[in-house]
């Protein structure tokens, strides 16, 4: 049977070429390449043979968009106590704080504050939260942090390939320098 029998009409792929795609994919989260067994395993784990094998449907655009600040409300938005494992960038040192008309201070409404600035900004974390100040101050603060996607990950490392080859040979020069010029033994 040919293998466009088994294609439906319109879709991205057949089940033969779906089922070599997951094949491949679970080869390659074997490697002994850290960083593509990683990447093939997170593939794998998001690559579904029934959705590969549905035709392609364009969604209906609907010209309802929230406004900028509704945005990012609904992201939940981690706690962190350390650095995290995965690639991330700093996206901002925030602050919120309490207004001066309360007498006491209320921690618990300046965390739900930090944590919506943090979200319409669009941060996945935040780290370090302390004190700002003294308490007279009632400022409350953090660092923002987004985590990069893989393809992100991969456009910077892209991006420095040609430093980071220009140190190596540099490296390699030194080494070589350091060897020739070493006194002999005996």
């Amino acid at each position: 049977m040919p293998v466009n029998a088994l294609r439906k009409s319109g879709a991205k792929m057949s089940l033969q070429e779906a089922l070599a795609r997951v094949e491949k994919l679970k080869r390659l989260s074997e490697s002994s390449n850290p960083h593509e067994a990683a990447l093939a395993a997170m593939r794998l784990k998001d690559f579904d043979v029934e959705v590969a094998r549905y035709p392609r449907s364009e969604p209906v655009a609907e010209n309802v968009s929230q406004p900028e600040d509704h945005a990012y409300l609904n992201k939940v938005v981690e706690i962190l106590d350390e650095m995290p494992i995965v690639p991330y960038e700093t996206l901002d040192e925030i602050e919120v704080e309490q207004s001066s008309d309360k007498s006491k201070v209320n921690w618990d409404e300046l965390h739900f504050a930090l944590v919506k600035k943090a979200q319409r900004m669009g941060a996945d974390a935040l780290i370090h939260i302390q004190l700002k100040g003294t308490a007279e101050q009632k400022v409350l603060g953090a660092t923002a942090l987004k985590y990069l996607t893989p393809k992100e990950v991969m456009e910077i490392q892209q991006s420095t390939a040609l430093d980071d080859a220009e140190k190596a040979y540099n490296e390699s020069q030194k080494e070589r320098l350091d060897e020739d010029l070493a006194p002999g033994i005996g």
